[in-house]
């Protein structure tokens, strides 16, 4: 089922008036109440009218999927610190497979690689950054 902008209870998610995005079940427990206790999301995206991706979307992509903190618990906002991107090629049309891990969170912060695959399999991005995700207090 496609991502919805107005996710009850939470703020608007604006790229999904643009964006498809689908997350697989498996790293996704975290919308269910289930979090895996895993720092990985892993999913697919795709433009809303069928375009197919280019350069400046692997740039968009990278960073589309929900944090890979949701799934530690932490659906809060996970703002990025620093974000680097390395584009390795044009993408084919059709949908984008988008892994996110990271190693470790501690203190408010978290690391997150992203790989981006095209529709042939291909591996068309990569993206390192360091953001922040603080558990509300109880």
């Amino acid at each position: 089922m496609p991502g919805q902008p107005d996710v009850p209870g939470r703020i608007r998610v604006n790229i999904l008036d643009h964006l498809d995005i689908r997350l697989d079940p498996a790293t996704a427990g975290s919308f269910i109440g289930r979090p895996s206790g895993r720092l990985e999301m892993r999913g697919w995206a795709r433009f809303h009218d069928g375009r197919p991706p280019d350069a400046l979307a692997l740039l968009q992509a990278v960073d589309a999927l929900p944090p890979a903190s949701f799934e530690l618990g932490i659906p809060t906002w996970a703002p990025t610190v620093e974000l680097t991107v390395y584009l390795r090629g044009l993408p084919a049309a059709g949908w984008l497979a988008c892994v996110l891990r990271g190693q470790l969170w501690r203190d408010g912060w978290f690391d997150e690689d992203a790989e981006l695959w095209d529709a042939r399999g291909r591996l068309v991005a990569q993206a390192r950054q360091l953001a922040g995700a603080r558990r509300r207090p109880s």
